[in-house]
């Protein structure tokens, strides 16, 4: 269905979601989601008050929405575009960067902290857990 064929009552009755899939249809590409969002929204003639009470909403319908897919840095395109691997690999590459990065960070606060440091904060550890043993047994 294009754009250029819904009139604007049939626009007014479709969803945001119906919307943006009408509109990533048309385009032929991805998108970011800003950018989606507020071709959408001005399909809708949503004033600005409007726009902001339903950007979380849209944002969720999109995620949740199986025919929509994000393709990372907030670039989102029809499932049906991709096949299932290229998906699967791009996301499990993200996800391994992500876990990386996050090591990273976890490597940089150990090194903050010598080794008796590391020592207070494992007998506090070993408190917390020997409370929560205790708990448990009652």
């Amino acid at each position: 269905m294009a754009l250029e064929k819904l009139t604007k009552e049939q626009i007014e009755k479709m969803s945001m979601i119906e919307l943006a899939k009408v509109v990533l249809t048309d385009e032929k590409k991805e998108m970011k989601f800003i950018d989606l969002f507020n071709q959408v929204a001005d399909l809708k003639n949503l004033t600005e008050t409007q726009r902001e009470n339903v950007l979380a909403d849209f944002y969720t319908d999109l995620n949740v929405d199986g025919r929509f897919i994000t393709l990372g840095s907030n670039v989102w395109a029809l499932r049906r575009w991709y096949p299932v691997d290229q998906t699967t690999e791009k996301s499990l590459a993200e996800s391994r960067k992500r876990n990386q990065e996050e090591a990273e960070d976890d490597d940089f606060y150990d090194e903050e902290l010598d080794g008796e440091e590391l020592e207070e904060a494992d007998d506090v550890y070993d408190e917390i857990d020997q409370l929560e043993y205790d708990e448990d047994k009652d």
